[in-house]
């Protein structure tokens, strides 16, 4: 009985070292980055992670006036990195804001927050695996003068609260009114791939792209596809002749499952004659 009790006992010390090491082990993967404005220069941690995001970019930011972070999302754009971005009422008319910037670059997945107060997030889901936020915003005065934080987490459970709340602020509480304010100011028109596409989009078969003829412009509306993959898809087939069916545009590079299943998702109907 002593032995059996003494053995019970041992059992129990090591299940539970070994539940405790495996529980150390799992935080010590999730990381936490912390960084401060005037020492450790937040805006090129932003733009590295910008830099190696694959798949998407998800903004919410009360204040957008940073010129190199800026670029980076439309670098980003060009090689297919889907970006939405979801901006304070401030940033229709505030004067060095980015978002008539990105409006003539055809950043086209833009919202403006329907608040009448603030809409005062500061943060970015990259691809499902890292949160970027603090109080820092992308702007010059947080990295230059202000006294800012910025925490990089890759957390999973953090990472899927953020992430629902973008949902949650993207789906639900946005300004169509405040958008088009925004496109006014810019003085730009929507292109006539647009205009003849978007129209009725709950119907199968009315986003039609000849992916044999389209131009740069109109493969450019496709999800996921920015100028430098686009000129991939005009590249191939320039090379290797016409794309002999639809699916054929997976061979290009920049292309996978994912874009192809998201533009049937989309009414998208890919033809090649």
């Amino acid at each position: 009985m002593f032995n059996y009790k003494k053995q019970t006992k041992f059992t129990f010390i090591v299940l539970l070292i070994i539940y405790l090491l495996f529980i150390f082990s799992f935080n010590a993967l999730a990381k936490l980055e912390v960084y401060f404005s005037l020492y450790d220069d937040p805006e090129s941690i932003i733009i590295k992670n910008i830099d190696n995001a694959n798949e998407f970019i998800n903004i919410a930011m009360y204040a957008f006036t940073d010129r190199e972070i800026a670029q980076a999302i439309l670098i980003a754009k060009d090689r297919g990195v889907d970006i939405k971005i979801y901006l304070d009422r401030s940033q229709v008319n505030a004067k060095y804001s980015k978002s008539r910037y990105f409006i003539n670059n055809v950043i086209k997945n833009i919202r403006i927050s329907s608040n009448n107060y603030i809409m005062h997030n500061k943060f970015a889901v990259i691809d499902n695996e890292m949160v970027i936020t603090g109080s820092y915003n992308w702007t010059a005065s947080a990295g230059e003068r202000n006294d800012e934080n910025l925490l990089v987490i890759d957390d999973k459970n953090i990472i899927k609260e953020y992430q629902n709340q973008f949902n949650n602020l993207w789906n639900n509480k946005y300004s169509t009114e405040r958008y088009q304010e925004l496109i006014s100011k810019v003085n730009i028109k929507p292109s006539p791939i647009l205009e003849t596409t978007t129209k009725n989009t709950n119907s199968p078969g009315n986003k039609i792209i000849n992916i044999n003829t389209a131009s740069l412009e109109e493969l450019d509306c496709l999800w996921g596809v920015g100028k430098k993959i686009a000129q991939n898809i005009i590249d191939y087939r320039e090379a290797h002749g016409e794309f002999k069916s639809p699916e054929d545009i997976k061979l290009v590079n920049g292309i996978a499952n994912k874009k192809w299943d998201r533009w049937k998702l989309d009414g998208w109907v890919i033809k090649v004659n």
